[in-house]
C-alpha cells in the first residue's frame, strides 16, 4: 500500500490560510487526485479555505489514501483510523519541499465495514437479571437481598461452586443491585445507563478480570493503583475477578492488605470453582457464598420455558435427556439445547438429542441389562458389535451402564421421589420391569463388577474385546446363588437323607442337654464340627474268648450317642477354633447336674495339657450350650504304664537324654534353626 503527504508550511498562521483560500486550478487539481471517497466537488468545498501555496505531493494519484491536515487539526481524512497518527519533524527532504513543516502519517483507507447482527446464544439471551431469576441458589439470592435491603453488604465476597452454577451471572446482578440508579434495594431496574452497561459488560466502574489470564503480581499491582480512584458515574467501584484460584501465591500476598480495607466504595468479587485453592489468608477476608449442582428438576422446567418462549417443537423426553447430560449445569444444558436447535431446527426428535449428545439410547441399554439377566452371550456380543458400528465411545457407554444399574438399585429399594434423584420419570416403567430381573445382591455384585471393568478399560489396548469379557463376566456372576439359599437348600438335603430310625438318646441325657424353660437357645452362628471316622469294628470269630481285663487296668467307658452329640455341640460354640477338634477325641462326657465331667481316656499327653489349659473356655462353651453355668471337670486318670526295668531309669538316665539330643541334632530341620540361632540346646522330660 503506498501513503502520500499533504505538506501545509508551519510560517503561514491559519488565518492568512484562510484568508487566501484555495485557487480554483488547484481545486481541479486535488478534486483529480483524491481517492472515490473523497472525489467530489462537496467533499472538497468541506476543505475550508487552505493556503493557495500548499504543496501537494506529485506522486499521489487516484484511489490512495489521502489525509489534508491545516495546522494541528485534521481537516478531512479517508479510513476508519490510522495505524500511526503522530506528528513528525522531517530532518532531511528535497530542496523543492524543505519546508520547516510538520509532518503527518495519514490513515489508511480499508473501506467501509458492515456487520452483520450477531446470533446470540440462549446461555446468554436468557441469563438471569435480577434474583428472582437464580435457578436453584435460593439460599444465596436470599442471603444478598436481606444484606441489601438493610445496608449491611460486604466489602468482599467469595463465589465457589461447579460450573454452570450462576457465579458470574450472580456478581453481575449484585453488581447492577448496587450501582442501580432508579431501581428499588435489590432490584435493579435493568433499564438505567448502569444496567444496561453492566448487562452488555462495557461499565466503566465494574471492571471483570479474568485470573487466568492476570495471574501475576504485576496485574494485582496494576489493580491497587485502579482501586485508588473513585468511581466515574456509578456509586461503586466493583472489582469481579473470576478464576480467582488461578492467581499466584506472590499475586494473592500482594492482594491480602487491598482485600482486607479496600477505599471507600470498592467492592471486591471473586468467583472460583476450585475452593480448595484458595489460601486461608484469602478466605478469612471474604464473605462467603458456596454454589450447588442445580437440581434435575429445575434444569429441566427451565429447558421447557426457554424451548417455549423460542417456539421450539421439541418432546419432553428429549429434554429429560438434555438435562440428565448437564450434570446440574444450566449453562452446559442451555449449550446443549441450543446446538440441537442448530442441527433440527425448529422441529426436535429424540434421535437427534441422542445423536448429537453422544448418549446411549434407553434401548441399548435395555437391551444389555435383558442379555445379562438372560445369561444370553450372543446377545451381548451383538450389542457391543453395535455399537462399534455406529461409532459409540465404549468409555462412554460403560460409564451409562453403570449409571444404569444404579437407577436399577434406587428403584429395587424402594425409591419413589426419582426427580430428586436424576431419573427422568419417563423411563420409571422400563427400569421397574428391568429391576425385577434381579435381586439386589445381584445388582450389586453387577455394580461392582462392571466398575471394575471400567476402570480396566483406561489402561486396554484393546477397548472392545476388555468390554465384552467384562460383560460376559457380568452374565456369569448373575447365575451365582445367594449363600441363604445354599444353606437352606443343603438343610433340607441333610434332613431328607437322615435314617428314619435309629438310636435315641437316652431321656436323661436329654434332660440333661435341654436348655430350662424360658431361657432361649443361642441365636448366633455356630461351627459345624466334623467328627473323625470312627474305625470299622469286626466282631471276634465264634471260637475265641476275650482275654479278662488285666487287674488295675480301667474299665473302657464307650461314649453314648448323648454323650457324642454333646461334645459336638460344645466344640462348635468354642471360641478357640483350634482346640475343638481336640476336644472331639475326648472319649466321653457326663454331666452330673451343674458337672460336667470329661473322661480323657487315652489321650496323649499334648491333648491332655491342652485341654487342662483351656478348661475355662470348654467350661464357657458348656454353659453356652446347657443354658445354664456349668463346671468342667477332668475324670480320673488312668495310672501311667510301668516301664521295663526300673520306671525312674530313663526319666535319670542321662544317656537317654544324649541319645534323643543327638538324633534331633541330626534333623535337617533342627540343623538349619542352630545354623541361623548358634547357641547350646539341651534335652527335658515333658509332665
Amino acid at each position: 500500500m503506498r501513503m502520500y503527504f499533504l505538506w501545509i508550511p508551519s510560517n503561514q498562521t491559519q488565518e492568512s490560510q484562510e484568508s487566501e483560500g484555495i485557487q480554483e486550478s488547484e481545486k481541479s487539481t486535488i478534486h483529480s487526485m483524491l481517492p472515490g471517497s473523497l472525489n467530489s466537488l462537496d467533499s472538497l468545498n468541506s476543505l475550508g479555505s487552505l493556503h493557495s501555496r500548499t504543496l501537494l505531493n506529485p506522486g499521489l494519484k487516484t484511489g490512495d489514501a489521502v489525509s489534508l491536515r491545516l495546522g494541528e487539526r485534521t481537516v478531512l481524512s479517508d479510513g476508519p483510523r490510522a495505524l500511526c497518527n503522530i506528528t513528525l519533524e522531517p530532518c532531511q527532504v528535497r530542496k523543492e519541499a524543505a519546508l520547516r513543516g510538520q509532518l503527518y502519517v495519514p490513515q489508511v483507507s480499508r473501506g467501509p465495514t458492515l456487520l452483520a447482527m450477531q446470533y446470540q446464544v440462549l446461555a446468554r439471551k436468557w441469563r438471569p437479571q435480577n434474583f428472582h431469576e437464580l435457578v436453584g441458589q435460593e439460599h444465596i439470592s436470599r442471603t444478598l437481598l436481606n444484606a441489601l435491603r438493610s445496608g449491611r453488604v460486604a466489602h468482599a465476597f467469595l463465589f465457589s461452586g461447579p460450573r454452570g452454577s450462576g457465579k458470574t451471572t450472580t456478581a453481575r446482578v449484585l453488581a447492577k443491585a448496587l450501582n442501580c440508579h432508579a431501581g428499588q434495594p435489590g432490584q435493579p431496574c435493568g433499564k438505567c445507563p448502569a444496567c444496561v452497561e453492566i448487562a452488555e459488560g462495557n461499565s466503566m466502574d465494574v471492571l471483570e478480570i479474568d485470573a487466568a489470564s492476570n495471574r501475576g503480581i504485576d496485574e494485582i499491582r496494576e489493580l491497587r493503583e485502579k482501586v485508588r480512584y473513585s468511581p466515574a458515574r456509578d456509586k461503586h467501584k466493583i472489582f469481579i475477578i473470576d478464576e480467582v484460584h488461578m492467581l499466584t501465591a506472590e499475586a494473592f500476598n500482594a492482594l491480602l492488605k487491598t482485600l482486607e480495607e479496600p477505599p471507600p466504595r470498592v467492592i471486591f468479587i471473586l468467583a472460583t470453582t476450585e475452593y480448595h485453592k484458595i489460601p486461608a489468608t484469602i478466605l478469612s477476608r471474604c464473605q462467603q457464598h458456596n454454589f450447588k449442582l442445580i437440581p434435575y428438576s429445575l434444569v429441566l422446567h427451565r429447558l421447557s420455558e426457554v424451548a417455549g418462549a423460542e417456539n421450539i417443537r421439541i418432546s419432553t423426553r428429549a429434554l429429560e435427556q438434555i438435562a440428565y447430560s448437564s450434570g446440574g449445569s444450566l449453562r452446559d444444558a442451555m449449550s446443549a439445547l441450543d446446538q440441537v436447535i442448530a442441527f433440527s431446527g425448529e422441529d426436535v426428535r429424540d434421535e437427534d438429542v441422542t445423536m448429537l449428545l453422544g448418549l446411549v439410547e434407553p434401548a441399548i441399554l435395555k437391551q444389555a441389562v435383558t442379555a445379562v439377566a438372560r445369561h444370553d452371550t450372543d446377545r451381548i456380543l451383538d450389542v457391543v458389535r453395535s455399537l462399534v458400528e455406529a461409532g459409540q465411545d465404549l468409555q462412554n457407554f460403560t460409564r451409562r451402564l453403570l449409571g444404569h444399574f444404579r437407577n436399577l438399585m434406587i428403584l429395587k429399594s424402594g425409591v419413589t421421589d426419582l426427580p430428586a434423584l436424576g431419573i427422568p420419570e419417563s423411563l420409571a416403567p422400563e427400569l421397574r420391569e428391568q429391576s425385577e430381573l434381579f435381586s439386589r445382591e445381584d445388582l450389586l455384585r453387577l455394580f461392582d463388577a462392571l466398575l471394575q471393568t471400567e476402570t480396566d478399560l483406561k489402561y486396554a489396548t484393546q477397548i472392545r474385546f476388555q468390554l465384552e469379557m467384562g460383560l460376559i463376566k457380568l452374565a456369569e456372576i448373575s447365575r451365582l446363588r445367594p449363600f441363604e439359599d445354599l444353606v437352606a437348600d443343603f438343610t433340607a438335603l441333610v434332613k431328607s437323607e437322615a435314617p428314619s430310625s435309629g438310636a435315641a438318646p437316652d431321656r436323661a441325657f436329654s434332660a440333661a442337654t435341654s436348655p430350662p424353660s424360658g431361657v432361649e437357645e443361642p441365636s448366633g452362628p455356630t461351627r459345624k464340627i466334623t467328627m473323625p471316622p470312627k474305625p470299622a469294628v469286626t466282631s471276634p470269630p465264634p471260637d475265641s474268648v476275650p482275654a479278662p481285663p488285666a487287674q488295675g487296668a480301667p474299665e473302657a467307658h464307650p461314649a453314648g450317642p448323648g454323650s457324642r452329640e454333646l461334645l459336638e455341640r460344645i466344640a462348635g460354640a468354642l471360641k478357640k477354633e483350634s482346640l475343638a477338634p481336640i476336644l472331639c477325641e475326648v472319649p466321653k462326657a457326663e454331666p452330673h447336674g451343674d458337672t460336667l465331667e470329661l473322661d480323657l481316656g487315652s489321650l496323649s499327653e499334648f491333648h491332655r495339657r491342652q485341654i487342662k489349659e483351656n478348661i475355662g473356655l470348654i467350661a464357657e462353651a458348656a454353659s453356652t450350650v446347657l443354658g445354664r453355668n456349668v463346671k468342667v471337670t477332668i475324670g480320673k486318670e488312668p495310672a501311667a504304664p510301668a516301664r521295663e526295668g526300673n520306671p525312674s531309669v530313663a526319666r535319670a538316665d542321662p544317656g537317654v537324654k544324649t541319645d534323643i539330643l543327638e538324633r534331633a541334632k541330626r534333623e535337617p530341620v533342627i540343623q538349619s534353626f542352630l545354623d541361623t540361632f548358634p547357641g547350646p540346646i539341651k534335652a527335658e522330660d515333658l509332665d
